[in-house]
């Protein structure tokens, strides 16, 4: 008789796996620097282990010689949404493909412009002349994590820790702002994204962004 192929549920799967993963203490999201809320993030994702045990018994023994250490490591929920299931072999991959929901998509030229009015925007409460209400603005957000993540990707700086001055401000102001509403975080994603529903992330498929095609 043949194995029986398993339909993914992400809740089932992480209790499933839960064994193989080991938690790294943090308070900060390990990809951007903004404060992680008690989040984590699976590395490798669950779905990814999920494939690989393709319906059937799978040892820890075999998980760890394929994907080496298996870590929940601190992450913010915006990140964690922006890898979905993503399966990149450094930080720095996950890195780029958080920050690739919002970088400037050169389609739109009007995209250039909201982020330098976002620009504008921090620049004006840094000098007191605007309030909290800034962060309201996605671009304002998608400009802090751009930032923060494309800075730790090209090596500008080598943790949160030498982020510039605005920047550390920034992240601290926007963390709380994002706290102040239930599901804000979520539904800050999917406008910095410019994405209607988080069904178009990646495990929402059975092959996320094709990169299970050449295995």
């Amino acid at each position: 008789m043949g194995r029986v192929k398993q339909r993914y549920n992400r809740r089932q799967a992480e209790l499933r796996f839960e064994r193989a993963y080991e938690t790294i203490a943090g308070e900060q999201c390990i990809y951007c620097g903004m404060p992680n809320d008690g989040k984590f993030d699976h590395q490798p994702p669950v779905y990814v282990l999920h494939r690989f045990a393709d319906g059937g018994l799978v040892t820890k023994k075999a998980i760890r010689e394929r994907f080496g250490q298996c870590k929940l490591v601190p992450c913010c929920t915006i990140c964690n949404m922006g890898l979905g299931a993503f399966h990149g072999s450094t930080d720095n991959d996950r890195r780029q493909e958080i920050v690739n929901w919002l970088l400037v998509d050169e389609r739109y030229p009007e995209d250039n412009i909201v982020l330098k009015i976002a620009n504008r925007l921090i620049e004006d409460r840094l000098q007191g002349s605007r309030g909290i209400e800034i962060y309201e603005f996605p671009a304002v957000g998608r400009v802090v994590y751009i930032s923060a993540l494309v800075g730790l990707i090209e090596g500008q700086f080598g943790g949160p820790d030498e982020f510039p001055d605005w920047l550390k401000v920034t992240q601290s102001e926007l963390a709380d702002w994002l706290r102040g509403a239930p599901r804000r975080k979520s539904k800050y994603f999917l406008n910095m994204a410019n994405l209607e529903s988080y069904e178009l992330v990646p495990d929402a498929r059975d092959d996320p962004r094709g990169q299970f095609k050449t295995q």
